[in-house]
């Protein structure tokens, strides 16, 4: 199984932001959301071997869990994607377990701390641009990639796991999720 977890540091888990400006109202969770259409849809379907976590730290600590395998009428376009947070957002959700909104997806109170206790003992990499170059390495099959938005990661971040690079020149976040997903598709 690949797992991503997609850190927004000054993302919102409220649902009020403006869908004419996503960017500007939700602490950029629009780089969340094009992590998430990289991370699971393909052409003509998902990613059934992918699960991808949004971790929104930007007020109250919430984290969104999509299921490629289980997941159905995920869109691909940013705007459907975005209402979808949306809804999400707008349910009652005060567990730190995930609390199963819609096949696939799911929503829990916290950050790092509940993806880590749910993806479980498997490979983990951390996404760096000083890393090793992720081709030179056997990348673990069951593995989960942590990578940051926009800003990185927090400050005091530290997570156990191999600092990887998906090459020489700095790429967006989704960017890198597709490099991720294409050179272990080669494999």
């Amino acid at each position: 199984m690949r797992r991503f977890a997609v850190i927004g540091q000054r993302a919102t888990s409220s649902p009020t932001f403006l869908m004419r400006d996503i960017p500007g109202t939700s602490g950029r969770l629009d780089v969340l959301i094009r992590c998430l259409r990289a991370a699971l849809l393909v052409s003509h379907g998902l990613r059934r071997d992918t699960v991808i976590y949004l971790v929104l730290l930007g007020d109250m600590p919430t984290t969104l869990r999509f299921s490629g395998n289980a997941a159905k009428y995920i869109r691909p376009d940013e705007h459907q994607l975005a209402i979808l947070v949306r809804k999400l957002l707008a349910w009652p959700a005060d567990s730190a377990r995930f609390v199963e909104m819609r096949e696939g997806i799911a929503i829990a109170r916290g950050g790092l701390e509940v993806v880590l206790a749910d993806a479980g003992a498997c490979a983990r990499y951390v996404l760096d641009e000083r890393g090793a170059d992720m081709r030179t390495l056997p990348l673990e099959p069951d593995a989960l990639f942590l990578l940051g938005d926009d800003r990185g990661f927090p400050e005091g971040f530290a997570v156990e796991g191999t600092h990887v690079s998906v090459g020489p020149t700095s790429v967006q976040a989704e960017d890198a999720l597709t490099l991720i997903h294409n050179e272990l598709d080669r494999r």
